[in-house]
C-alpha cells in the first residue's frame, strides 16, 4: 500500500490544535464584545478531534506494517513508545529539579517532596503530574496497543471493537456526562480513551467495505459531516455544561463521529499536501508534542518574571501564541535530536 500523505497533513493541524488545548491561548482575549472564555471554549472543543486522530493514525498505520512485516512489529512498535516515554519521563523530571531548585534552593527536603509527588500508577499507567503532565498519551498508547495486539493476534478485532466502544461509552460519565452519574474511575486512559480509537483505526485500515464507502462519498462531503460534527461537538459540550453540571471532559458522544468523518476524508483523498513542508512537519509531529511544555513553561515563566502578564489580555497573544509554541517546539526537538545524534556518534568513535 501507498503511503497516506494526508495523514502526515492532517497531523500537522491536529497538532496545532492539541498545542492550543493546553496554551489556551484565547482565555482571556475578548474580541467583537465575546468573552475569551466563550472563544477558548469553541476552539478547545474543535480541538478535540486531534488526540482521537492519533490514536486512530497509530491502530492504522500498525496494522498495515503488521501484514507486512509480521507480528513482531507490534513488540517494535511499543518498544519505540516505550523508550521515547521513558526518555522523556526522565527529561521532565531533570527539567522539573533544575527549576525547583532554582525556585526553592537545593536542599534534600526540596528533592524528595519532588519524587515522593509520584505514584507507580502515575509513572507506569495514568501519566505523572508536573511538567510531565502530556505524557499520558504515550502510555495510553501503550497500554492501549498491548490490549489491541492480543486480540489481534487471535482474530478477534471486532469483538474488541465492541467491547472498546463499551468501555468507551463507560468512561464518558468519568468525563463529560459525569453530571449524569459520575464515574469514578479516571479514563483518559488506554483502556477507556486510547483503545476504542486505536481499535477503530486498524478497522479501517483492514475492512474493505469501509474504504469502498470512503471512496463512493466525494471527500468534500465527508469534511462538510467533521465540521458538522464538530459543531454538534460543541452543543453537546456546552449542554453538559451548563446544563448537566458534567465536567468539560476530553471526549464527548460527537467525538466519535467527528473522528469517523475526518478519517473517512483521509481515506478518501489520500493525496494531499505530498512533498509539501506541511507533510515534512507532520511526520515529527510526536516530537512537537513531547517538547512543546518546555517552551509553554519557559514563556510563563518569562511573562511572570517580567510582571507582563497583561499581554494575554491582547488579540495578537490570542493569535501568535499557538503557531509559535508549535513551531518554536519544533525548533527545539530538532535541535535535541542533532545533540543525541552527536553524542551517540563520538561516543561511538571513543568505544572503538
Amino acid at each position: 500500500m501507498n503511503r497516506n500523505t494526508t495523514i502526515d497533513f492532517v497531523k500537522f493541524f491536529a497538532m496545532i490544535f492539541i498545542v492550543y488545548i493546553h496554551a489556551s491561548s484565547f482565555e482571556q482575549v475578548s474580541l467583537f464584545g465575546i468573552e475569551g472564555e466563550k472563544i477558548h471554549l469553541t476552539i478547545d472543543t474543535f480541538a478535540r478531534f486531534g488526540v482521537p486522530f492519533f490514536f486512530m493514525v497509530s491502530g492504522f498505520l500498525v496494522v498495515n506494517q503488521v501484514d507486512k512485516r509480521g507480528g513482531k512489529y507490534f513488540t517494535n512498535y511499543v518498544w519505540k513508545l516505550v523508550k521515547l516515554y521513558a526518555a522523556w519521563f526522565l527529561f521532565f523530571v531533570a527539567y522539573d529539579l533544575v527549576f525547583k531548585i532554582i525556585d526553592e534552593g537545593l536542599s534534600s527536603p526540596v528533592i524528595v517532596e519532588y519524587f515522593r509527588s509520584f505514584t507507580p500508577l502515575q509513572i507506569f499507567y495514568y501519566g505523572a503530574g508536573h511538567s510531565q503532565y502530556h505524557l499520558w498519551y504515550l502510555l495510553a498508547a501503550i497500554w492501549g496497543m498491548i490490549i489491541f495486539a492480543i486480540f489481534y493476534y487471535f482474530n478477534k478485532m471486532n469483538l474488541l471493537l465492541l467491547f472498546s466502544f463499551l468501555l468507551h461509552l463507560l468512561g464518558m460519565f468519568n468525563q463529560s456526562y459525569s453530571g449524569i452519574y459520575n464515574f469514578e474511575l479516571n479514563s483518559r486512559d488506554g483502556v477507556f480513551f486510547g483503545l476504542f480509537y486505536i481499535t477503530l483505526g486498524a478497522v479501517f485500515a483492514k475492512n474493505q467495505k469501509i474504504k469502498d464507502l470512503s471512496t463512493k462519498i466525494k471527500p468534500h462531503v465527508w469534511l462538510y459531516a467533521f465540521f458538522g460534527f464538530s459543531l454538534l461537538q460543541l452543543v453537546e459540550r456546552v449542554y453538559l455544561m451548563y446544563w448537566m453540571d458534567g465536567k468539560e471532559g476530553n471526549y464527548f458522544m460527537f467525538t466519535i463521529l467527528v473522528s469517523i468523518s475526518l478519517f473517512m476524508f483521509v481515506i478518501s483523498k489520500p493525496n494531499i499536501g505530498e512533498g509539501s513542508w506541511v507533510n515534512s512537519i507532520g511526520k515529527k509531529t510526536v516530537g512537537i508534542y513531547v517538547a512543546h511544555p518546555v517552551i509553554l513553561n519557559l514563556t510563563n515563566r518569562f511573562t511572570d518574571y517580567w510582571e507582563i502578564n497583561f499581554i494575554r489580555d491582547e488579540l495578537w497573544w490570542g493569535i501568535l501564541l499557538t503557531p509559535y509554541f508549535f513551531f518554536a517546539a519544533y525548533v527545539l526537538y530538532i535541535l535535541l535530536q542533532k545533540v543525541k545524534t552527536t553524542t551517540i556518534h563520538r561516543l561511538k568513535r571513543n568505544t572503538l
